[in-house]
């Protein structure tokens, strides 16, 4: 039944809704194919999904900015691969990926249904860390976008989750300020769910993949289906 304690969900997108490991193979072997002529093995994408997901720990623990965080990631991966590049070309490759990424959706198992059961009873809003004109053209292509009130973006309100000051962004749409309305339902331990009890919100852990995460949330589903037992 409808949790009425809860008046806004705030959603993570990628790997939560989208998923983000197959968007990074995709663009990753687009681009390499293009710019090297060289075609990855899953160990090499593994590597990149591995060097990638560390660099956006650092950018969450302001050890880095965005711009080096997306010149460090191709750095070190063309690195393992023998590559050599300097930063120019790091820059232009970074570009070309992203470009690729932009245009890639891959829809969660369940999510277009259980967002449409979900945005009957509550307000959906999106929140995400990403480059916003990659995230907006991504969403544009997501089945389900007309489910969210609003969506709010790292590069668009200046900091990333769990930071505090994202949740400005969040109040900017709904005008409510009383944390003990929200619900944020995400994957990442050290973002989503940092980010809800940052801000004095209960949370709701997605853990669909077996990543080496650990931690504790108000609520933990293994699929995307077993958040409408908690809300729907």
């Amino acid at each position: 039944m409808e949790n009425a304690r809860y008046r806004y969900l705030l959603l993570d997108l990628d790997d939560t809704l989208l998923d983000w490991l197959e968007t990074e193979r995709r663009a990753l072997t687009q681009m390499m194919r293009a710019c090297f002529g060289r075609e990855l093995t899953d160990e090499e994408v593994g590597c990149y999904n591995r060097i990638n997901a560390l660099c956006w720990k650092m950018l969450e623990r302001r050890e880095i900015d965005k711009p080096q965080l997306k010149v460090k990631r191709f750095q070190d991966f063309l690195a393992e691969l023998g590559i050599e590049a300097d930063e120019e070309r790091v820059r232009e490759i970074n570009d070309d990926y992203m470009n690729r990424m932009s245009g890639i959706v891959v829809e969660m198992p369940d999510a277009a249904r259980v967002c449409r059961k979900l945005a009957a009873k509550y307000k959906l809003i999106l929140i995400t860390n990403g480059t916003d004109w990659v995230q907006r053209r991504r969403l544009s292509g997501v089945s389900f976008s007309d489910c969210f009130t609003g969506v709010v973006i790292s590069d668009e309100v200046g900091c990333n989750k769990p930071a505090v000051g994202f949740f400005e962004g969040v109040k900017a749409i709904t005008g409510d300020a009383d944390p003990t309305h929200y619900l944020v339902i995400g994957d990442s331990q050290s973002s989503d769910i940092a980010f809800g009890r940052a801000i004095g919100a209960d949370t709701l852990w997605v853990h669909l993949r077996d990543d080496g995460q650990t931690g504790e949330a108000t609520y933990t589903v293994r699929t995307l289906a077993e958040v409408l037992t908690i809300l729907a």
